[in-house]
């Protein structure tokens, strides 16, 4: 039974890289992880030695999760590639040499009520705030991050596409109106999400991601329900809430470490004491391994 646990950890993470590699979310360097194969020798070695400890379950996933968060690393960030000659290859940075700054935006109008907004974004630092007299703003003076905006109806589509993996130097500015009722997705691998959304109407917010480091902010709720459904491994999370907004969390996490301020534990769930009486609330529903959140009340 052990051992189909570090299997189904291994499935899973090459399952995620792949889906966030085809889908241009992030450049994953597979070439770079093969040398590493003996690691799965360590995995099977770890299964064997713990597999009759009766806390051997609890090790046999810290350390299968250890090695899928290095090998991410090493994917994410080597340079190597195999040339025909048999050797490893540097390679080359794409360099954009475009001085020109990005703009991409979308003004009101009447044909667009309710919008739901996707981002797509590998390793950058997103800010996302109201500063915008349009309906949606996006802004970059990064020289290797290429923005393309898709648009059908109601539903937008931002994506970033980087040509070289220095995070540092990649920043994206995401302007939103206050006053339209927002439905959200965010798409982050290895990047940094700064998003103030307190006076911003939320419908639905759901952060995929993973590396990542995300701190919202968000304002009263503005609905029955907002759901805010979060997705990651080995991310940091901060959400910060209204003291007197009433709030359930939902978790599903394993080797994770949460702080809840002002929540109580129901059954499964945890909520905050009006909880039960409030007329508009969120629900909070936190997916995956290895992570932090934290819920402050300001």
């Amino acid at each position: 039974m052990k051992s189909k646990i570090s299997t189904g950890i291994w499935l899973v993470f090459l399952g995620i890289i792949a889906l966030l590699d085809n889908f241009s979310i992030i450049d994953f360097n597979f070439y770079a992880i093969i040398k590493y194969w003996p690691l799965l020798i360590v995995s099977l070695g770890i299964n064997l030695i713990f597999q009759h400890k009766n806390y051997g379950t609890g090790v046999i996933i810290a350390v299968n999760i250890a090695l899928c968060i290095f090998l991410t690393y090493v994917g994410y960030t080597s340079n190597d590639k195999f040339n025909w000659t048999g050797k490893l290859a540097y390679k080359n940075n794409i360099k954009d040499t475009s001085e020109t700054e990005q703009n991409l935006s979308i003004p009101f109008t009447e044909k667009i009520n309710n919008p739901k907004l996707t981002f797509n974004i590998g390793a950058s630092k997103i800010k996302v705030d109201n500063n915008t007299t349009q309906l949606l703003e996006a802004q970059s003076e990064s020289k290797n991050l290429g923005l393309t905006l898709d648009q059908s109806g109601n539903n937008i589509e931002i994506s970033a596409v980087s040509s070289d993996k220095n995070a540092k130097n990649h920043f994206v500015n995401l302007s939103l109106s206050d006053t339209q009722n927002w439905i959200l997705a965010f798409n982050i691998g290895a990047a940094q999400l700064t998003a103030d959304l307190s006076s911003h109407k939320i419908e639905k917010l759901e952060i995929n991601s993973g590396a990542a480091n995300v701190n919202i902010k968000l304002g009263q709720p503005t609905i029955e329900k907002v759901k805010v459904e979060i997705n990651t491994a080995a991310s940091n999370t901060k959400i910060s809430i209204p003291k007197d907004a009433a709030c359930a969390v939902d978790m599903t996490t394993i080797l994770s470490n949460n702080n809840l301020q002002g929540f109580i534990k129901r059954d499964d769930m945890w909520v905050t004491d009006n909880y039960d009486t409030a007329s508009k609330k969120y629900i909070i529903e936190l997916n995956g391994a290895a992570n932090s959140l934290k819920i402050d009340r300001y």
